[in-house]
């Protein structure tokens, strides 16, 4: 299975100390340069400069050729336009990507994409992931959180 991923997911599941769970359910995952440059970027959080820093064995952080990203619409920011180019190149099962409007692309591109709340949940499926800890941590970040959206994934988990 080919997994490429875009800094969001990334930047939250190392935050929230599941980053693991990409490596658990999909083995390797393919990173653009662009996305790993975002990751190190002196305004990200210091976990997540030192992780891409020195990345896991089982990322693979690749280049993407410049015309690749050509037909991507100017109107996605760099990692994002990135992280579709490779995910087409490659021809990805799945893309990991967060902001809607790099959703929308991707989707518009037959791509199928899942973002942190869908690792979190396959997470807590699995009984890897404590799901009322986990949201508690969530909103300590800059994680946009819709509640509606929340409480629909992860509602078998809410219920008292």
């Amino acid at each position: 299975m080919i997994v490429v991923a875009d800094s969001g997911p990334l930047h939250y599941l190392i935050l929230l100390e599941h980053v693991d769970l990409l490596r658990r359910f999909y083995g390797q995952v393919v990173v653009p340069e662009a996305v790993a440059s975002e990751l190190s970027n002196a305004a990200t959080p210091g976990v997540v400069r030192e992780w891409i820093a020195a990345p896991p064995s089982w990322i693979d952080v690749r280049a993407i050729a410049p015309e690749d990203m050509a037909a991507i619409t100017d109107d996605l920011d760099l990692g994002e336009r990135a992280a579709i180019a490779l995910a087409e190149t490659l021809r990805a099962d799945l893309l990991h990507i967060d902001e809607a409007a790099g959703r929308a692309e991707a989707k518009r591109r037959h791509l199928r994409v899942t973002g942190t709340l869908g690792v979190l949940r396959s997470g807590a499926e699995k009984g890897l992931v404590n799901v009322p800890d986990l949201l508690e941590r969530l909103k300590s970040t800059s994680f946009y959180l819709d509640e509606t959206l929340v409480n629909t994934v992860f509602e078998p988990w809410l219920k008292p």
